[in-house]
């Protein structure tokens, strides 16, 4: 008896589709499969008509990402996701719409097969299937010179500032080598570059007198043009007397919230706002100090009392690096953002993930955006590839029995990558914060119960805490719950209870720091 496909059948149906590749889809033969598909940035379904343009537009638009898979087009399907097939085209129309668009867009790279069908007619038909495949190393354009990425079902145009995006991240373009316009060495520091180049010329053991600008040039930091030595971008980051010149965005802006969302208006939270400037290793040291000064430590007790980082110094340390050393720097207003939560620390740099790098395929490889940048901060011992880096923090957070970092990009690919890891605050039940057990002492912090410490915790963050906003914050639901909690601490002399009336709005405890 055949049976009719049920809610879960379809939704299950629907699961298994979204985890083809795009080969898979190619490489089917089963019709019903390129009916089904959603359109996404793997697959796209078109009537059997010729339009040269069109196809061009998704030459271009597969070609160059952001997806590093390419992707599939179903020539023949209606938009009713019913079969109209192919046959009744002429030879000469078949043969235009197998070219699909290459004579507008020459960069395309693809090929395609024929697929036998039965159309909605019942007739024997067949469909074209297209594979495009994506372009390293070069920006696909049409005739015109527009350029296309594909963003979910849609071929969109991009921008020239865009354009130039991709062409360096596919290698095309070296921005890190491009001339920086700087005059050396009038606005360069002279010191620094000295000292860097010292320590190239100890740690290779160089028997020779090779001067600073031979050495800066076989570090791609710049070259010679008619006996005069040039610097590029690169240079400029690490060793200019004022980057942000031609870098306006080479900063990190630190911002530390109340609370674990961001405010606005009346509800604006930044209770911390701060910014760092200059060369790219100072703002890395500048910046990690004072990151470092507003993380909290905790006291824990696992048989005994130790003190615990709120995050691991070698995770956040290293976001923090990779934020710096593969951001976008063609993007030249924008900067990195540092934004500190009560429950996670975030890590906003400039540009997009690079091809082939993933929220999923970000642990364990290399695509450095500047690789030349990043060569220097090594030899500064400042970095590692980003391979071992993301692995490292991963390690380190696990170590911590904190969750794994979070990579994704923001609402508009290639705009920026936002990195976040997690405190786990909310089930820190056996942690307290270390300026609140120095406040207690031994004897009272060990008394504390889990609900108690979260409370405690919350005094030293921010002073006061009234019974809706402890609530929040413990484990249990009810009002006089929270409230029995609160008096409880009250009775041990941990909290004093502050109010000018009965029935105070603004009645609140605050910690007892004479208890």
């Amino acid at each position: 008896m055949d049976k009719h496909p049920t809610l879960f059948d379809r939704i299950e149906e629907e699961a298994i589709d979204g985890l083809y590749s795009v080969d898979q889809i190619y490489e089917s033969s089963d019709p019903a499969l390129f009916s089904r598909l959603p359109e996404d940035h793997r697959f796209d379904r078109k009537r059997a008509k010729l339009d040269p343009k069109k196809m061009a537009m998704m030459l271009s638009s597969f070609g160059n990402g952001p997806s590093v898979d390419g992707g599939v087009v179903a020539m023949g399907i209606e938009n009713d996701c019913t079969i109209s097939g192919c046959k009744h085209l002429s030879e000469s129309e078949l043969q235009k719409i197998e070219r699909f668009g290459a004579d507008l867009c020459p960069d395309g790279r693809f090929s395609f097969q024929r697929l036998a069908v039965i159309n909605k007619k019942g007739e024997q038909d067949f469909i074209i299937l297209v594979r495009i495949r994506y372009v390293e190393g070069r920006l696909v354009t049409l005739t015109n010179g527009n350029a296309y990425i594909r963003l979910g079902d849609t071929d969109t145009v991009v921008d020239d500032a865009r354009r130039e995006e991709i062409r360096i991240d596919k290698g095309e373009r070296s921005f890190e080598l491009e001339p920086c316009g700087l005059k050396y060495p009038d606005e360069f520091r002279a010191g620094k570059i000295k000292a860097f180049c010292d320590t190239i010329r100890k740690d290779r053991e160089s028997k020779t007198a090779l001067a600073d600008e031979a050495i800066l040039q076989s570090m791609h930091l710049g070259k010679f043009n008619d006996g005069v030595f040039v610097a590029n971008n690169a240079c400029a980051l690490v060793f200019a007397e004022s980057p942000m010149e031609i870098f306006p965005g080479c900063r990190v802006h630190f911002l530390r919230y109340a609370g674990t969302k961001a405010g606005s208006g009346s509800e604006y939270n930044v209770v911390k706002d701060r910014q760092f400037t200059g060369s790219v290793p100072e703002i890395l040291k500048d910046a990690a100090g004072f990151i470092e000064t507003n993380l909290r430590e905790f006291t824990k007790f696992d048989g005994t009392f130790s003190v615990v980082a709120e995050y691991p110094r070698d995770a956040w340390y290293e976001l923090l690096v990779n934020a710096l050393v593969h951001r976008s720097y063609h993007i030249k207003n924008a900067k990195v953002f540092v934004r500190m939560f009560d429950d996670h620390l975030e890590v906003e740099s400039p540009g997009g993930f690079m091809p082939q790098i993933t929220p999923q395929t970000i642990f364990g490889n290399h695509r450095p955006r500047n690789p030349f940048l990043m060569d220097i901060l090594r030899e500064y011992g400042e970095v590692r590839c980003i391979s071992e880096g993301t692995l490292r923090i991963k390690q380190e957070l696990r170590s911590a029995a904190l969750p794994e970092p979070e990579f994704r990009e923001g609402a508009n690919p290639g705009i920026c990558v936002r990195a976040v890891i997690r405190n786990d605050i909310a089930n820190r039940t056996n942690s307290l914060d270390s300026e609140a057990y120095k406040t207690l002492g031994h004897t009272r912090a060990f008394s504390l119960s889990g609900n108690e410490q979260k409370i405690v915790n919350y005094l030293i963050e921010y002073g006061k805490i009234n019974v809706n906003q402890a609530l929040k914050i413990v484990t249990v639901k009810d009002w006089h719950t929270a409230k029995g909690i609160l008096e409880s601490l009250k009775q041990r002399g941990v909290v004093d209870h502050v109010s000018k009336q009965f029935r105070d709005p603004k009645a609140h405890y605050v910690l007892n720091r004479e208890g």
